[in-house]
């Protein structure tokens, strides 16, 4: 067993890299003695993480038609992994959700007496719940960030802890909307429509030009809107203005104060995901869209046991939102449902209704600092802290 301070972090996609950042640098805060290493992306490095590899650009991956397109690439990351955990001896590991690859890692870092910390399960109550008892089997400490899966890794016996959403810590506003609308220079009178097409490339390819197509259509209809994009930053900006060329439509794209502009919408168009409830969080009416590869989708529909996929109805319990998955999601389906909505303030009220059930559910902001507590218990009773012993021998 190691004697070293040292923690190795992964986390596979954008979000994931976020939440790590924000872990290392409370966990830093409360133990600067500790160091990190990882396998993760640019918001990781930045919080003072060693970066080995870059996952998040190289090797962000959607649904199951990509991983048999990237399968070598995989195994050499993982070769890549275990060789890291042989070598450097981490006191600890933690593993940000991308469960297909860190529940691998959960096992090869067990076998070799290193503890093992799970931050932003795996939905097991999504799909494939049998992995529960693997969990149970090779992970040390459970974080769990929404409230219901607390009971279910206890039932299983993990050692589990719920902190809270981490999308709260981040999402920071500054300012008002009329300070907003003033700033980007939006038309006050007319509404705001955001679209969110992702933050991977595959998902934009889908999903903005129907996002696009529908705008156009819901504007010829509803004239007094204006729509903006909130870029994300790990989605190229030429990306996004190739597909507002070729449709020839009018959209903004901003890239900077994004939570600003997102809590100054009054609707959004949204691929499924962490937007989602980021964007309930914010209290902003949806309609959410999934689109992925033909082959990833047979196997999620045979896989998949909930009657939704937007994480906000996840949460809800219910269709607290609408959903238009793979061929629902066309432009005039988009568009007439958007235009359902807005045309009838009471169901706009009432999905705001919905979305603050969900936001209370959560809880309030400090996950990041309850997830570094809970990882730094762990860490002290593998390796004492020279700060805490230190302070018991003064």
């Amino acid at each position: 067993m190691s004697n070293s301070r040292k923690i190795l972090i992964i986390a596979g996609e954008n979000s994931g890299d976020l939440h790590a950042s924000n872990l290392v640098k409370q966990l830093k805060r409360l133990d600067p003695t500790l160091e990190f290493i990882g396998f993760g992306g640019n918001q990781m490095k930045s919080a003072g993480v060693h970066l080995i590899f870059n996952i998040v650009d190289r090797l962000a991956i959607i649904g199951f038609a990509e991983v048999l397109s990237k399968i070598n690439k995989i195994r050499r990351l993982f070769r890549q992994v275990r060789t890291t955990l042989e070598q450097d001896r981490p006191c600890a590991v933690v593993l940000i959700d991308y469960p297909g690859f860190n529940l691998r890692i959960a096992r090869i870092a067990n076998s070799m007496g290193i503890a093992v910390i799970y931050y932003i399960s795996p939905h097991v109550w999504a799909w494939r719940k049998g992995r529960v008892h693997e969990i149970a089997k090779y992970v040390d400490k459970m974080l769990v960030i929404f409230p219901f899966e607390e009971g279910i890794y206890r039932e299983a016996g993990v050692d589990v802890t719920y902190v809270g959403h981490p999308s709260l810590d981040v999402m920071k506003l500054t300012m008002t909307k009329k300070q907003v609308f003033e700033h980007f220079q939006f038309d006050p009178n007319k509404k705001l429509i955001g679209l969110l097409p992702g933050s991977r490339k595959p998902e934009v390819e889908r999903l903005l030009p129907v996002m696009l197509e529908a705008a156009e259509m819901i504007k010829a209809r509803i004239p007094d809107i204006q729509y903006v994009i909130p870029r994300a930053s790990t989605v190229k900006k030429e990306l996004i203005d190739y597909y507002i060329e070729n449709s020839g439509f009018e959209v903004r794209v901003v890239d900077a104060y994004r939570y600003n502009v997102r809590s100054a919408m009054d609707f959004a168009i949204v691929a499924s995901g962490t937007a989602t409830l980021e964007t309930a969080f914010l209290i902003c009416p949806m309609v959410i869209l999934y689109k992925t590869s033909f082959l990833t989708w047979i196997i999620a529909k045979n896989l998949v046991s909930l009657p939704y996929i937007g994480l906000v109805n996840v949460v809800a319990g219910d269709m607290a939102v609408p959903e238009l998955l793979q061929n629902e999601a066309t432009p005039l389906n988009v568009a007439n449902r958007v235009v359902k909505i807005l045309s009838n303030p009471k169901e706009i009220e009432t999905i705001k209704y919905e979305l603050a059930k969900v936001k209370e559910m959560i809880g309030g902001p400090g996950a990041s600092k309850r997830a570094a507590e809970q990882v730094l218990i762990v860490v002290n009773q593998r390796t004492p802290s020279p700060v805490a012993t230190a302070v018991a021998s003064s």
